[in-house]
């Protein structure tokens, strides 16, 4: 009984939404940290990947391909660490609406939608950065294109020229992600705004309206 009844005390509590806010948020930290290591795990295994294709080529080629595994590999390592930072940023936020009396599954819907649209943004970027550094150093432009160009230096103009234009697209594209993500947080933030005011202003009318009824009553007794 003693059991059952500290389930029963424990549903209750989520009704203020402290417990589901304490979850969320630890939720969302190991996330971050998932992230962090899922990132540099798959920097390493494409960097690995990459030199060891590289064993068949010369020592000029094989040097761009090394250089240009480490840059991407260090790419992946940076972007796991904004991952993390940005995943814990984002749980203090929703630790931080546990001051709040109300229940907040609606605030914390808001954060985590801004975190969607933060993650598509990092992710293009990360894309078009690693788009720019292989047409810098080779492995730029489709298979298609390599046979068909022939001459190492339209190839290399390019392939660099490709490289910028994919790191152009990505970054607009991740920018128009995170903005609609914002966006729809602020729409929800308005209604919620809305419907806030609303509740307030039945609350002063009801208020006002009370004292009223109560001096009719007492002058119709008299």
């Amino acid at each position: 009984m003693c059991f059952l009844r500290g389930v029963v005390n424990w549903i209750a509590s989520l009704e203020s939404g402290n417990q589901f806010r304490k979850w969320v948020a630890i939720l969302v930290k190991i996330l971050g940290v998932l992230a962090l290591i899922g990132a540099i795990v798959w920097g390493i295994v494409n960097c690995v990947a990459s030199i060891a294709e590289s064993d068949f080529l010369g020592i000029g080629s094989r040097t761009l391909i090394v250089i240009r595994s480490i840059l991407s590999l260090s790419i992946n390592i940076v972007v796991g660490l904004v991952l993390i930072m940005l995943f814990w940023n984002r749980s203090k936020k929703i630790s931080e609406l546990g001051n709040e009396s109300h229940f907040a599954l609606l605030p914390i819907t808001v954060i985590l939608i801004r975190l969607f649209g933060e993650l598509g943004f990092l992710y293009f970027v990360a894309l078009g950065m690693q788009a720019l550094v292989a047409s810098i150093f080779g492995s730029g432009i489709p298979d298609l294109m390599e046979i068909v160009l022939s001459d190492l230096t339209i190839r290399g103009n390019v392939s660099f020229i490709f490289g910028v234009i994919s790191s152009v697209v990505s970054v607009f594209s991740g920018a128009i992600i995170l903005i609609i993500h914002y966006f729809i947080a602020e729409l929800i933030n308005l209604f919620v705004d809305m419907a806030t005011n609303l509740r307030k202003i039945e609350t002063t009318l009801s208020t006002e309206e009370t004292p009223s009824d109560s001096t009719e009553e007492a002058s119709s007794d008299s």
